[in-house]
């Protein structure tokens, strides 16, 4: 393996984590920032990063053929653990206010379609990174022979 192929793998790997980190962050600090446009703004800005965040997931297997570096890498995932239970809280307001209420983020005027369908694409995104993360900390490193 190249030298530019370790750092490319390695960045990815990284990078894959930063956006991670910055979603879980985003979702974390919905409940701080009050009403308003400011808020919405914040809900589109989690919706639209959704995608990447999915997809930046998909790069933390490209360093699994860093065999050296691999079981220093699996312990970012550790700040998952905290940044987890902050990311679930505004989902499970948003299901129950949005989705099974049908009322706006803020207030008592119904919900739009963007803010019905919040909350069970989160609920998705974060699924299908909590399970690629666990693929990539739980993979075992294969022996070739």
């Amino acid at each position: 393996m190249r030298f530019s192929e370790i750092l490319l793998r390695l960045g990815c790997n990284l990078v894959g984590w930063l956006i991670i980190y910055s979603y879980f962050i985003w979702l974390g600090v919905i409940p701080q920032v009050g009403c308003g446009t400011e808020g919405t703004e914040l809900y589109r800005l989690v919706l639209a990063s959704c995608p990447v965040a999915i997809a930046a997931s998909m790069l933390l297997g490209l360093a699994h053929r860093l065999t050296a570096v691999i079981v220093y890498l699996k312990w970012l995932a550790l700040p998952l653990i905290v940044l987890l239970p902050l990311a679930i809280g505004p989902i499970a307001k948003a299901v129950e206010t949005a989705t099974l209420g049908g009322l706006d983020f803020c207030g008592p005027l119904a919900a739009a379609d963007w803010q019905r369908a919040w909350a069970p694409v989160q609920v998705a995104t974060v699924t299908i990174i909590i399970i690629v993360v666990a693929r990539f900390v739980f993979k075992r490193r294969q022996v070739v022979a």
